[in-house]
């Protein structure tokens, strides 16, 4: 419902617009039209009265041409066709004047009934925009010439129009043409019964009207969409869908769709056993019906009336109808789909009145009437089918006489071909044999690798939860040892309980700053800001900090440096200094005293290379592979003695890597553990001092 209504708000919103803007000064074609398209039709041609006397001959012409199709959409056919044949006499119209003239004439002669006259409009009409070589103009006259050949029950002709007005409008920017073209395909669909076709179809055509913005379109197709829904059978949502279209209609007003509407509405409350529904329907279908001068809409608003009054037995007030229509029949040219619905009425009319012998009389013409419609759509389907078939067959004939000569030529080789043939096929379908088995065994050995893998990860993610636990309980615990022991005054040097909470703060900061560059570095977001730096100076500044790191602990410093002259290097300086800091302090906290550690820097061709190793204790082959995994440390308790968190060569791996370089771990001439970084892009020596930031993501 707000999906249909959505375009009426903005047609409602038009005309408020225009209605304010009438209050001060004339209205304008243009704001005239718009009223036309809300479907706002008096005001519209109340407006357009200034202009018929309008000394811009343009402008009145124009005003006429609107004021026949405001005409049309009132179900006005006669006094728009009127309307239309006065132009001639009046204005000297150009070749786009005359096409809208021949069309306008050709849509309410057809809407009247009379057929004939239409055909000629309409295909004066198509020659007249072959002539202007207009597309759009043609692919509408196509449209509107397979509506006529609908109309006519002529299936197949008129699949044909639309299939070329579909062709001719496929890059068309006329919304409303392209509209009509859709609706009628939708039609042709409903003609053959495949409603998923049809409902299609109707869909495509309420997009396009709704971009064109003309209501009394948009209430049309949505009307159809309901009528798809009907022959679904789905008749509640039928009724609730019709509803909402007569909503719509009830804004224009248009008396044909009203009436179309509201027979809709009844026949499904009578498929609902509703009998006064139905009555209230069919009557409100003949109001509107009686107001239009279409024919047609009459003679089935008389159907639904009669049906409606059958169906709760009372034929003495569907009689009138029943006459109305037996004069109508008597009148027209036969139709056999008009024809059958004429004759299953008269049937049931008859049974009722106890006419048992006319009724069955009435059925069995009703039957003929259907198996000739029957027969028809059939004959003309299998025509159709026929046409494309002679296509094929033509150009199957050709291709045949290609292919004869040159089977012709290739006799001679067709005994090797076939060897050949044999051959590739059975080294195929062995290839293919393998191929399917290693496939199979791949998917198998993948699958288990994924289910090892995801074991492992949950494995190892329950395992740092429980590390990172115990890293954070331990600091904490302390804490809050020493905050329990100041606030009940236990210790005499409160400046060493102060001195320890820092510690522990500070151990507690450095742990989380670990896991934040660890969670950059795991996803990506870690950026890398590389800047010149004098390799001499920066070597210097290690090996001072690490001299004095290492004399605190107790232990023997030296440092074997080898730099070329005025050397300089690119790095990212902050996260060197975290990665040589944590190796040094690693070296310091697990060498036994009294030890050694020594630095060596090397920067050649291959880059930049930092070496620090250390004294006894070593580590083991198998544990060396393990000292990057996070939280791991040699020793089997997790207790802090020796301090640190188990973060720190895992996250010197990944400062390291994120520098485009490389951490290895071997064993050390001196006994124990030696950590070589190598920095490949560093020894890049720039030739002016410009900062350059790298990010990885």
């Amino acid at each position: 419902m707000k999906k249909i209504l959505l375009p009426s708000a903005f047609a409602l919103l038009s005309i408020v617009t225009v209605n304010a803007q009438a209050t001060s000064s004339t209205l304008t074609l243009h704001e005239i039209k718009k009223l036309e398209l809300s479907g706002n039709y008096e005001q519209a041609l109340s407006s357009l009265t200034p202009f018929y006397s309008h000394d811009d001959l343009k402008k009145q012409l124009e005003a006429r041409f609107v004021a026949a199709q405001i005409y049309r959409k009132q179900g006005n056919h006669q006094q728009a066709i009127d309307a239309l044949n006065s132009l001639p006499e009046q204005f000297q119209l150009d070749t786009d004047n005359q096409y809208r003239l021949y069309k306008e004439l050709g849509i309410n002669y057809r809407r009247m009934g009379k057929l004939d006259d239409a055909e000629s409009y309409y295909k004066l009409a198509l020659k007249t925009a072959k002539s202007m070589n207009n597309n759009d103009f043609i692919g509408q006259s196509y449209s509107n010439l397979g509506t006529l050949y609908d109309t006519r029950n002529e299936m197949a002709m008129a699949m044909q129009f639309q299939l070329k007005a579909r062709d001719a409008l496929k890059d068309s920017q006329l919304h409303g043409v392209v509209a009509n073209n859709f609706y009628n395909l939708g039609d042709m669909a409903m003609r053959f019964n495949d409603l998923e076709q049809a409902e299609f179809f109707f869909t495509k055509a309420l997009i396009a009207d709704k971009k064109s913005g003309e209501l009394s379109n948009i209430a049309g197709t949505a009307l159809r969409l309901a009528q798809v829904t009907f022959k679904r059978k789905n008749y509640l949502q039928a009724v609730e869908k019709t509803t909402e279209a007569i909503e719509l209609l009830e804004q224009i007003p248009a008396n044909v769709g009203l009436a179309r509407a509201h027979k809709l509405i009844s026949q499904a409350y009578l498929k609902l056993e509703k009998g006064a529904k139905a009555e209230e329907h069919a009557k409100l279908s003949m109001h509107y019906a009686t107001q239009s001068d279409n024919q047609i809409q009459r003679f089935y608003a008389h159907v639904i009336m009669a049906r409606a009054y059958l169906y709760q037995h009372k034929p003495e007030l569907a009689q009138p109808h029943y006459e109305w229509l037996t004069r109508f029949m008597a009148e027209e040219d036969e139709n056999s789909h008009i024809s059958q619905v004429y004759y299953n009425l008269k049937a049931k009319y008859d049974f009722q009145q106890g006419n048992h012998q006319e009724a069955y009389e009435a059925l069995s013409k009703a039957n003929t009437f259907f198996a000739q419609n029957i027969e028809k759509a059939n004959s003309e389907q299998a025509l159709t089918h026929k046409r494309t078939i002679d296509t094929v067959m033509q150009q199957q004939r050709l291709d045949d006489s290609e292919h004869h000569r040159k089977l012709t030529e290739s006799q001679l080789r067709n005994a090797q071909l076939m060897q050949r043939m044999w051959l590739f096929v059975a080294l195929t379908c062995l290839l293919l044999g393998i191929l399917i088995s290693y496939i199979l065994f791949s998917k198998n050995r993948t699958a288990r690798l994924k289910a090892n893998l995801y074991q492992q990860n949950l494995k190892q993610k329950d395992q740092m939860l429980a590390d990172i636990s115990h890293e954070l309980r331990t600091p904490l615990s302390v804490l809050k040892l020493h905050i329990e022991a100041l606030e009940y005054n236990l210790l005499d040097d409160d400046t060493l309980a102060y001195s320890k909470i820092n510690e522990k703060i500070s151990q507690l900061n450095h742990l989380i700053s670990d896991v934040y560059q660890l969670s950059q570095a795991d996803n990506h977001a870690m950026v890398v800001n590389n800047q010149p730096y004098c390799t001499r100076t920066l070597a210097d500044s290690y090996c001072y900090d690490i001299k004095r790191m290492v004399q605190s602990n107790d232990l023997h410093f030296s440092a074997d440096i080898s730099i070329p002259t005025h050397a300089s290097v690119l790095i990212d300086k902050p996260k060197l200094d975290r990665v040589i800091d944590n190796l040094a302090k690693n070296a310091c906290l697990y060498t036994d005293k009294p030890g050694q550690v020594k630095l060596k820097i090397r920067q050649n061709s291959e880059g930049l290379i930092i070496q620090l190793e250390d004294s006894s204790p070593g580590v083991s082959d198998n544990e060396k592979p393990r000292l990057f995994e996070r939280l791991y440390r040699v020793e089997s308790s997790r207790s802090r003695a020796t301090g640190g968190s188990g973060l720190g060569l895992s996250l010197c791996k990944s400062l390291v890597e994120s520098m485009s370089g490389d951490i290895e771990l071997r064993d050390s001439r001196l006994g124990g553990l030696s950590v070589r970084v190598t920095l490949f892009a560093a020894s890049a020596t720039p030739t002016a001092k410009i900062p350059q930031t790298v990010s990885h993501s």
